[in-house]
Order: structure tokens, then sequence, then C-alpha cells
């Protein structure tokens, strides 16, 4: 069954948000399948440019298990 995982940040650190879904993706390494990762990035306030609204989405699908 296909599946979705949300992940939502306000940060000017890129990388952090990177982190937080790269740190579900290794927890759920043996489990998932993911087949897309969709993401958006977007300067809510065009005066402080370095603060960006971060959002992505990762579809994946859960593995079976065949023990």
């Amino acid at each position: 069954m296909v599946q979705i995982k949300l992940f939502k940040d306000y940060t000017s650190d890129m990388e952090k948000f990177e982190k937080q879904v790269n740190r579900f993706l290794s927890e759920h390494k043996d489990t998932i399948i993911v087949k897309d990762i969709k993401y958006t990035a977007e300067y809510p306030n065009p005066a402080n440019g370095a603060w960006q609204n971060w959002t992505a989405m990762v579809i994946y699908e859960v593995m079976e298990d065949k023990a």
C-alpha cells in the first residue's frame, strides 16, 4: 500500500531540513520502498530571504514481511 510522510519546517538552515527527511529514510530503509520525494521552499517574507518555509512529501510503499 502506498503511503506518504509529510515534513514541514521554517528555517534558514536547509541542511537541518534535509537531515529530518534523511533521518526518516534511514530509520525506515529496511521497511519501505521510496517511490518519490516532492519538496517546496518559499520565502514568506521577502525582506528576510534567508528564512524559508520548507515542505517535503515522501511517497513510499511498505515492504511486505516475507517471513
